[in-house]
C-alpha cells in the first residue's frame, strides 16, 4: 500500500516516517524541507505529483500549525490551510483516494469545554479559522474523507521544531525559570503517539472527525510542573503567566469516540508526560 503524506517533512510527518507499518510505502513531500517537494498550493502541482505516485491514500499534514505565524502572517495561513486542503482535497476525489487530513483544537473557541466531535465550532484567531476553512473545503471534497482533530504534540526536537516540551526541559535544566500559561488548557500529546494514531487511522475506513489527543487536559503551567518532577528538575522553574488575549481558555477535547475507534484508551497524563521523555531521550 502506497501513501502520500503532505507536510511529510514537518514535525508529525517526520515522526511518522519513523515508523512507517510494514507492507506500507510512505512517499512524504514538503514544501521547505526535503529533496522532493510539493506546493499544496498549486493545483497543477498536486495534480502531477498524484498521478505520479497513485498513492492509494493522502495523509495531508501541510499546514502553517504555528499560531504566532498564523497571526504574523494571515494571508499565508490562509492559502496553506484553506486553499492547500481544497486542493488536495479535489486532487483526491477526482482519483477516489483516500483522505485523512489533521486538523486541531483551536478551532473552538475554549469557553464550552469539554468539546466533542459535534460541538459547535468558533475559532477565535487565524490559525484557528484557517484551520476550520480547511476543514469545510475537506468534507465539500471527499465527504468520506477523515479529519483528526489533535492538540499540542510534544517530544523531542524533530524537523527543525522546537516543540514546548522541549523548551521546558532545557530552560529548566539550565537553571531557568520558564514562564508557562495557565490560562489555557489543552489535551497534549506525544507526537509520537500521534504518529501512530494516524497510521492506524490511515490503514482502517473511518471517515468523519475524530478527536485524537491525550484523555484529559492541563494548562501549559501544570504540564510543565509534573513534567520537572518526572524529570527530576526543580518544578519552582516553573512560573505562572497569563497567555496572549487570542489564545482560547480551555479547549479540552473529549476523546472518547477516538478510544473507540482505536481500540485502546487514549493516554493518561502520567503516560503523556513517560512518554515525552522516553522520546527526549532516544
Amino acid at each position: 500500500m502506497r501513501i502520500l503524506i503532505t507536510g511529510g517533512t514537518g514535525y508529525l510527518g517526520t515522526a511518522m516516517t519513523e515508523r512507517v507499518p510494514a507492507g506500507i510505502e510512505a512517499i512524504r513531500l514538503g514544501h521547505a524541507r526535503g529533496s522532493t517537494r510539493l506546493d499544496v498550493t498549486d493545483a497543477g502541482d498536486v495534480d502531477r505529483v498524484l498521478t505520479a505516485v497513485q498513492p492509494d491514500a493522502v495523509v495531508h499534514l501541510a499546514a502553517v500549525s504555528r499560531l504566532a505565524s498564523a497571526s504574523e502572517q494571515p494571508d499565508r495561513a490562509g492559502d496553506v490551510n484553506e486553499v492547500g486542503s481544497d486542493t488536495v482535497a479535489r486532487a483526491a476525489a477526482a482519483r477516489s483516494i483516500r483522505l485523512v487530513a489533521l486538523s486541531s483544537d483551536v478551532v473552538f473557541d475554549g469557553r464550552s469545554a469539554p468539546y466533542n466531535e459535534d460541538s459547535p465550532t468558533n475559532p477565535i484567531n487565524p490559525y484557528g479559522r484557517t484551520k476550520l476553512a480547511g476543514e469545510h473545503a475537506i468534507r465539500r471534497h471527499c465527504p468520506g474523507a477523515l479529519i483528526v482533530r489533535t492538540s499540542v504534540l510534544v517530544g523531542r526536537d524533530r524537523a527543525a521544531r522546537f516543540p514546548f516540551s522541549t523548551y521546558v526541559l532545557e530552560e529548566a535544566a539550565a537553571g531557568r525559570p520558564v514562564q508557562l500559561f495557565d490560562n489555557e488548557r489543552r489535551n497534549f500529546f506525544p507526537v509520537t503517539m500521534a504518529a501512530a494514531a494516524v497510521w492506524d487511522l490511515a490503514l482502517a475506513g473511518v471517515a468523519g472527525t475524530l478527536h485524537v489527543a491525550a484523555a484529559v487536559s492541563a494548562s501549559r503551567f501544570e504540564f510543565g510542573r509534573r513534567l520537572l518532577v518526572a524529570a527530576g528538575l526543580d518544578p519552582a522553574l516553573a512560573v505562572a503567566a497569563q497567555g496572549p488575549p487570542d489564545r482560547p481558555g480551555d479547549l479540552t477535547l473529549d476523546t472518547t469516540r477516538a478510544a473507540q475507534v482505536l481500540g485502546r484508551p487514549m493516554p493518561s497524563m502520567d503516560a503523556v508526560i513517560a512518554e515525552t521523555l522516553r522520546d527526549g531521550l532516544t
